[in-house]
């Protein structure tokens, strides 16, 4: 289990987290939502090594995740960021290759590592693309081929920070259907920043609502994101409709007063 146990973050002298807690549930998607600045962002990066927090504990399985070889953070955690580095001379299985790093060195091989990067980039539809160029794909295959080399760690937990937000409604979709399989079928634990509600609803097991650093609401997709909370941290009127398949929606309304 990921846990957060009472931990402390300032940017300079403004407090965002104070004596935070917080329990990833294994094998589901949880995912963040909330405000600009609401600590999303942060907390991301705090769960994820990327910054310390200045009290507190951060735990992988009862373990201080500072206290972890980077080699064995990343064979746990994988991260797909919203802005990836792009690498315009390096071809995509060079780059899902990559993701093997944890479990060898640049100098060496393993059989074992290339038929499962082969079943990985098969699975995400990608294996065609294998011997392009990074900068000949389009968005939603360059978002497949970093998910792809984030799988290559075989994690347990893959974290995504806004996975949707450069591609088109089509690809939003397609890239949120992978990932809910990819939960399914491989029992990964996963954690998403998303800012639409509506594919919050869809896609997640879990919900979390923040705002100025605390949680305001946790649980189940349609329990968190209602009318009231919406009103009350976006400051926005909404409604909420069920369809005949049962799903619930978001319709976003004027602005609260």
């Amino acid at each position: 289990m990921l846990k957060a146990s009472q931990i402390d973050f300032s940017y300079g002298s403004k407090q965002l987290f104070n004596q935070f807690s917080l329990s990833l549930q294994e094998h589901q998607i949880t995912t963040l939502i909330g405000p600009n600045g609401s600590g999303k962002s942060t907390l991301f990066r705090l769960l994820t090594r990327a910054i310390r927090p200045s009290a507190g504990t951060i735990t992988l399985d009862g373990q201080d995740i500072w206290q972890l070889a980077a080699k064995d953070f990343a064979k746990k955690v994988a991260i797909v960021h919203q802005q990836n580095q792009l690498y315009d001379q390096i071809t995509v299985k060079e780059l899902v290759k990559m993701g093997r790093l944890p479990y060898h060195s640049l100098m060496g091989d393993e059989e074992n590592g290339s038929a499962r990067l082969q079943q990985i980039m098969q699975e995400l539809e990608i294996a065609d693309l294998a011997d392009k160029f990074i900068a000949q794909l389009s968005g939603g295959q360059q978002q497949r081929v970093w998910l792809a080399t984030a799988l290559a760690q075989e994690p347990e937990y893959l974290f995504l920070d806004e996975p949707t937000t450069y591609l088109d409604l089509h690809f939003q979709y397609r890239f949120l259907d992978l990932v809910k399989k990819l939960n399914r079928k491989q029992n990964l634990t996963i954690c998403m920043i998303l800012h639409d509600l509506n594919q919050a609803l869809q896609y997640s097991n879990q919900v979390i609502l923040l705002n100025q650093g605390m949680i305001q609401k946790q649980g189940r997709p349609e329990e968190v994101i209602t009318a009231q909370a919406i009103r009350q941290n976006f400051g926005i009127d909404c409604e909420m409709i069920e369809t005949e398949q049962g799903k619930v929606l978001l319709m976003a309304g004027s602005e609260a007063k």
